[in-house]
């Protein structure tokens, strides 16, 4: 254990990216004692390396669940990115697992916010309440505005118009949390393969010329239905990078709905390639 023995224990677990590591010091700042549990596979456990991390396989449910208990962990926060839901039939899963499984199976038949719903249930019948990293680190938060050097053009803010309403639309089919429009035309859906696959797939859409050769915008949103505690939608150095090779030139997001992961860092990336970041109100 690190931390004052008194210190509120909140468990921090870490998916993909440095996300993680960033609500850890933000918890430890605010005099709480961050107890990363590292979901083996995913969580970058270099940027952990300042706190004793609890590696976890899927399938491990039992051995999460006496973790928490061992640590006195009354709250929980789920961070950072899943590449891919584990196979069910690669699954090791412990006793505490087994108990669930029919529960978990049916869960996974789902979508995204079913799915998260019913593990955050789980938890909390056991008395580990789930909350947004926001409640941790509220400084997370996208402000509303343009903290960019560059600011959206008047055709900018009209693709914002379209990719929001876009990004709404399949959000409300539980489908994905991003769109991307481009000279007045929705270009761009996300779906299970992520936001990063998205650019991706625009970015080949310009070498190919099936869309304009410049401008554009990334518009990233919660889904209406959605649990605000759980996968909120975030921008980050790597969106800043990927967003540049599509092509495209700049992002939105939901004011105080939208995480910026770094924000300094992110901010100076964004600012390095010319793009600008724009909070709007939800």
């Amino acid at each position: 254990m690190t931390g004052p023995a008194s210190a509120e224990a909140i468990a921090i677990l870490a998916g993909a990216g440095t996300l993680p590591s960033v609500v850890a010091a933000a918890a430890e700042a605010a005099g709480h004692r961050p107890v990363p549990i590292a979901i083996e596979g995913e969580a970058d456990l270099a940027s952990l390396a300042r706190w004793p991390a609890h590696r976890l396989r899927w399938g491990e449910i039992g051995r999460l669940f006496r973790i928490l208990a061992s640590e006195g962990c009354g709250r929980a926060v789920f961070v950072g990115g899943i590449s891919r839901r584990p196979d069910l039939g690669q699954l090791a899963p412990d006793l505490g697992a087994l108990r669930l499984l029919p529960r978990v199976f049916s869960l996974m038949r789902g979508g995204d916010d079913r799915l998260l719903a019913g593990v955050a249930a789980i938890f909390e019948e056991r008395n580990v309440r789930i909350v947004s990293p926001l409640e941790v680190a509220p400084g997370l938060a996208l402000g509303t505005g343009v903290p960019t050097r560059r600011a959206p053009s008047s055709d900018d803010l009209r693709d914002v118009a379209l990719a929001t309403a876009a990004a709404r639309a399949i959000g409300a089919l539980d489908i994905g949390q991003a769109a991307v429009a481009v000279q007045g035309r929705v270009v761009g859906l996300e779906a299970a393969e992520g936001t990063d696959a998205l650019l991706a797939r625009i970015a080949d859409l310009r070498r190919e010329r099936r869309i304009a050769a410049s401008g554009g915008v990334l518009v990233k949103c919660m889904k209406p239905r959605q649990d605000p505690r759980l996968d909120l939608p975030t921008i980050g150095p790597t969106t800043a990078e990927n967003v540049a090779r599509a092509g495209l030139s700049g992002v939105a997001g939901e004011a105080g709905r939208a995480l910026v992961a770094g924000r300094a860092e992110t901010i100076r990336a964004l600012d390095a390639r010319g793009l600008f970041l724009l909070g709007v109100e939800a």
